[in-house]
């Protein structure tokens, strides 16, 4: 069932400039998160490095994370509204997503 709630959306959204505003923000602050490591990982790179492909692949890794998480905090919440409450507002806001997993 999350599969085909994540592949199937409203995809008349994306022509919307607000989500492509949102979706660049969230990369930005999910990488941004690791910059720290990635500047100390940088000190030990050797000089002639492949710099092009080393963002390439950190960039896709970042991407594949974030696709991945929302599949893992998907299915919990839905498994949660299944078990314990029922409906989907119930799991859907408040301080109790925060002690999901």
């Amino acid at each position: 069932a999350v599969v085909s709630t994540q592949s199937t959306g409203k995809f008349d959204k994306l022509l919307t400039g607000q989500v492509w505003l949102d979706a660049a923000t969230q990369i930005f602050f999910s990488l941004s998160l690791g910059f720290g490591a990635l500047v100390a990982f940088a000190s030990y790179v050797p000089y002639k490095n492949n710099v092009g492909r080393d963002a390439v692949i950190v960039s896709l890794v970042n991407c594949g994370t974030s696709v991945f998480a929302g599949f893992v905090i998907y299915s919990i919440l839905g498994f949660r509204q299944h078990k314990d409450i029922g409906t989907i507002e119930g799991v859907s806001s408040g301080s109790g997503l925060a002690f999901v997993a």
